[in-house]
């Protein structure tokens, strides 16, 4: 699948990225657990190339624990420090604000500025409200909410930009192009909805038969990625007039659920693949 979304609020969102890069001592990559090296966006290597980076690994409880815990590793060499969280629970915040609070400062006297930065839908304005205690920024599952400049104070000492989520003009493959798509980074309006739950489903079937006969009780393994859809659709009541299946609301439905964990723990990406290839180019 293609992606070709690249709105004017992205490259607004670049230009506000670069322009305060000056006024921060550092800089939070939020990284998405199921897709670490998908949403490492390649626009921020370049522009963050003398900056000190801090990597939060978010959306942790969606992703496979020990999967996890190999891109921790894997990562660790391209930041000053990296930590796993999950915001919406906390785990790993405090974690998080300890490294932050250990990281130089330009001037003595003055509080720590740190600019969070990330692709969209990844989770860095909600990281924001967990740090500082209070909702602070707009958050929710889908992309391009946050868009005005906002420093926040978590507190004394501490300062925070929350930047607008950034992707990048070319996504470099289909693959990427589906990590992005699927995990919400891409707006709903721009994605073929039953090219992406085809997608998963093909994704499902060959790596983890298992969760489609968990949650759909789907026996047969042998089917086609149109005849699973079928089945969904027809286990979870998505029926046209007529009785006959709706594939593509079966096809909303899986992504809906894969997005909100219902079908488990996925991670969609491992080291040794994006060693491999796998991982954007920059």
């Amino acid at each position: 699948m293609e992606i070709n979304w690249y709105p004017g609020q992205m490259a607004k969102a670049r230009r506000l990225l670069r322009e305060n890069l000056r006024m921060a001592d550092a800089v939070v990559e939020v990284l998405d657990a199921r897709i670490p090296a998908s949403s490492r966006n390649p626009d921020l290597r370049n522009l963050l190339s003398a900056k000190t980076v801090v990597a939060a690994l978010s959306k942790a409880d969606l992703a496979e624990p020990v999967v996890t815990s190999a891109w921790k590793k894997a990562l660790r060499r391209d930041y000053k420090a990296l930590v796993v969280i999950n915001a919406v629970s906390g785990d790993g915040i405090a974690n998080l604000l300890a490294e932050l609070l250990k990281l130089p400062r330009k001037k003595e006297g003055y509080p720590l500025r740190l600019i969070v930065a990330g692709i969209p839908n990844v989770g860095k304005s909600s990281l924001l409200n967990r740090l500082t205690g209070r909702r602070v920024t707009l958050t929710g599952n889908k992309p391009g909410l946050t868009r005005d400049k906002q420093w926040v104070r978590v507190r004394e000492g501490l300062e925070i930009l929350d930047t607008p989520g950034m992707l990048w003009p070319k996504i470099g493959s289909e693959e990427q192009a589906f990590h992005l798509a699927v995990t919400g980074a891409v707006k709903t309006e721009v994605v073929d909805t039953l090219q992406l739950g085809t997608k998963l489903v093909e994704y499902l079937s060959r790596e983890a038969p298992y969760i489609l006969q968990a949650r759909y009780n789907i026996r047969e393994s042998a089917l086609s990625a149109s005849e699973l859809l079928e089945e969904i659709g027809a286990a979870r009541g998505c029926l046209l007039k007529g009785g006959r299946t709706d594939p593509e609301a079966a096809a909303s439905m899986l992504v809906h659920d894969f997005r909100h964990g219902r079908l488990g723990r996925i991670s969609l990406e491992r080291p040794e693949c994006a060693e491999k290839g796998g991982k954007p180019s920059d």
